[in-house]
């Protein structure tokens, strides 16, 4: 690993990035750690290749190599708290992948009911040799901090919830809540399987003393997002409204396949559960309108500050204007720069820039985009920024990009 040269933050005394190569053609990503008075927080990305094709190859490839990443930063994989896997073929290869993850995880003494929670998603990776992409946030104490992992099984059809503890704070996450049903079952239409899913999350909530109010962030994934995300919409609006969620969560909606077969949509979450002395905010920008004016129920970002850190979780991003119309239409690049713009300045009034990101995830429209996207991306000088690039259907059929972001500030010690 090598330290990045991107460090322009004045928030990088406790932060540090690498990059990994690990051989041409064989495997490439970035981890970024966070250094707090609780804890330390390790953000990674990986990009697994195997030569000769095989999704075994590279699943075991990145297990083999993730535990001496992870020593690097000063964490284990028993710290992995949470991991989000980018299939090219989520149906041919999740039996294959989560086998070896299993494995991986037995052999570092974690038991099947203390696995990190884990979300399965079939967006391919832009790179077409790649059957995976990862990305896995882990977390340890600091020397004098104070931080607890709890795990809870798995719900009964696959949601996986983590709740940790940092000093006073408790934050839950939840994975894969769907609306699906059992599998051995024929698939209930999208509309059903969207209510059934928020009428679910509101039951996990629940059970972990808390209500969907006091959600801060969501990722909702659709299979087919064209034709869905309208009643999606409504879906959502109607399950806000009974239950008063005023305070819309910041929130990517983008299309997914899921897993198992006949799920249409799927959504994750995260929760503070005691915000009392925490500082939360709604992010704004002039660049954009509000999402809401649309009748798309989330804001454009949500900033979460605690003693030890601020959070800013960027909501899926595109290039939409002040109106909330989609600009430069069929414009590739300067759907990019609109896109690069818009998050530039969700950034800029909480003293963060792009240096600050710990997690991005380039959602593309078509592979072929890659190559422009990467020419802007250096032009802007963000090369080796900790970037997932997937090809993915967005929530208009007019918009090329969308990207979502999570930067990470520590408190001044």
């Amino acid at each position: 690993m090598t330290d990045m040269r991107i460090n322009s933050s004045p928030n990088s005394a406790q932060r540090s990035c690498c990059t990994c190569t690990e051989g041409r053609g064989v495997c490439n990503g970035e981890s970024v750690l966070i250094t707090t008075s609780q804890a330390r927080e390790v953000f990674l990305r990986c990009a697994p290749v195997s030569i000769s094709g095989s999704s075994r190859e590279q699943a075991v490839k990145f297990y083999e190599c993730l535990p001496r990443k992870l020593q690097e930063a000063g964490v284990t994989l028993k710290d992995v708290v949470w991991e989000r896997i980018f299939f090219r073929n989520v149906k041919a290869d999740y039996d294959v992948f989560t086998d070896v993850r299993r494995e991986a995880y037995w052999r570092a003494g974690v038991n099947t009911d203390k696995l990190p929670a884990a979300t399965y998603i079939e967006q391919p990776p832009c790179r077409h040799e790649q059957a995976f992409e990862l990305q896995l946030y882990a977390i340890a104490p600091a020397d004098t901090g104070r931080v607890r992992v709890h795990s809870f099984p798995r719900s009964e059809w696959g949601a996986t919830t983590k709740l940790i503890e940092i000093g006073d704070y408790r934050h839950l996450y939840i994975t894969n809540i769907n609306g699906r049903g059992n599998p051995a079952f024929p698939a209930p239409p999208f509309r059903e399987q969207s209510d059934s899913m928020f009428a679910t999350a509101r039951q996990m909530l629940q059970s972990y003393g808390t209500t969907f109010p006091k959600v801060l962030r969501t990722w909702c994934y659709l299979d087919d997002i064209d034709r869905d995300y309208d009643e999606f919409n409504l879906s959502r609006n109607e399950f806000f409204k009974e239950h008063d969620v005023r305070r819309l969560p910041a929130s990517t909606g983008i299309r997914a396949g899921l897993y198992p077969p006949g799920t249409e949509c799927s959504m994750d979450l995260y929760a503070l559960l005691n915000p009392d002395g925490a500082s939360i905010e709604v992010m704004h920008t002039p660049t954009l309108n509000e999402a809401e004016e649309y009748g798309s129920a989330f804001s454009r970002g949500m900033k979460v500050s605690t003693p030890d850190k601020t959070v800013l979780f960027i909501s899926g991003t595109a290039s939409v204007d002040e109106q909330g119309a989609t600009v430069h239409l069929g414009d590739e690049r300067k759907q990019i720069e609109r896109m690069l713009l818009n998050i530039k300045e969700l950034l800029r009034p909480h003293g963060a820039t792009f240096a600050d990101l710990t997690q991005i995830i380039t959602y593309l429209k078509w592979r072929r985009e890659l190559d422009t996207f990467v020419q802007v991306w250096d032009e802007w000088g963000l090369s080796g920024l900790p970037n997932t690039f997937v090809e993915a259907g967005v929530c208009r059929p007019n918009l090329l990009c969308e990207m979502e972001a999570i930067a990470v500030i520590p408190a001044r010690r």
